[in-house]
């Protein structure tokens, strides 16, 4: 390890948390890098800050914090998240009736990684699609508000357009639907990006950290006028609370 080499300190430090599996002290830290107290306290700190470190108020330790966990998942590939997924995602378009599928949260844009078709014979099914804008889809929505501070601000969000006329675009009304999603649970998209087509969202959670979202989506005339989208909003937020426990 390079004494004059912060980063490489910074490292050493994320390397003995994940070998030891468990929270550390500052102490054991300390012994473990043979850094100066000081040191490793500053390391430390600026770890927790940027989400790669957790620190625990009230047993004073350190341990691995949502962004180093949520890089862990992305390192083993989308193959391995799709398979952690798919039992929850089959079982809820199978209960729904319509597709599901589940999003991940990028630096700069949302993902598509699977998504699973219902097995009803002879039923139209709606693509999730590839593009999820944060203020007219349902997962763009229900990931931008639960990221907080790692969200990207509406005033720096350059492209909010009028894709159909239910679109919103204002973004003081934008806010306060973010606002009314977090103290909902989920998210709806009523025709905002494609007319007709109706989905829902749940964050899905790694660490306490968002990661992405799970959802269901279908035609309006089934989910909506059927009546039959309080029923999938409540089995949609049971699946998300699992999954997220999972992960």
């Amino acid at each position: 390890m390079s004494k004059s080499n912060p980063l490489d300190r910074a490292f050493h430090l994320l390397d003995i948390m994940a070998c030891a599996g468990r929270e550390m002290s500052l102490i054991e830290i300390v012994k473990a890098s043979g850094l100066p107290q000081s040191s490793a306290f500053r390391l430390a700190s600026n770890l927790v800050e940027s989400g790669m470190l957790s620190f625990d108020t009230k047993s004073k330790t350190y341990g691995l914090g949502p962004r180093a966990r949520r890089l862990g998942l992305f390192l083993k590939g989308t193959k391995a998240l799709e398979e952690i997924v798919l039992p929850s995602l089959t079982r809820l378009a199978n209960t729904c009736s319509e597709t599901a599928f589940f999003t991940v949260r990028g630096e700069d844009s949302i993902r598509l990684v699977s998504f699973v078709v219902p097995k009803v014979s002879a039923r139209a099914f709606i693509h999730p699609g590839f593009d999820f804008p944060i203020h007219a889809t349902a997962a763009g929505k229900v990931i931008h508000a639960f990221s907080g501070s790692r969200g990207v601000s509406l005033t720096d969000q350059t492209d909010l357009s009028k894709y159909q006329e239910a679109t919103v675009t204002d973004s003081k009304i934008l806010e306060s639907m973010f606002e009314e999603i977090r103290s909902r649970g989920y998210s709806v998209n009523d025709g905002e990006l494609d007319i007709g087509i109706f989905s829902m969202a749940a964050p899905i959670f790694s660490a306490g950290d968002i990661l992405g979202a799970l959802g269901v989506v279908g035609p309006r005339e089934r989910m909506v006028e059927n009546s039959c989208a309080e029923e999938v909003s409540n089995e949609l937020v049971i699946r998300a609370a699992e999954l997220s426990a999972l992960l």
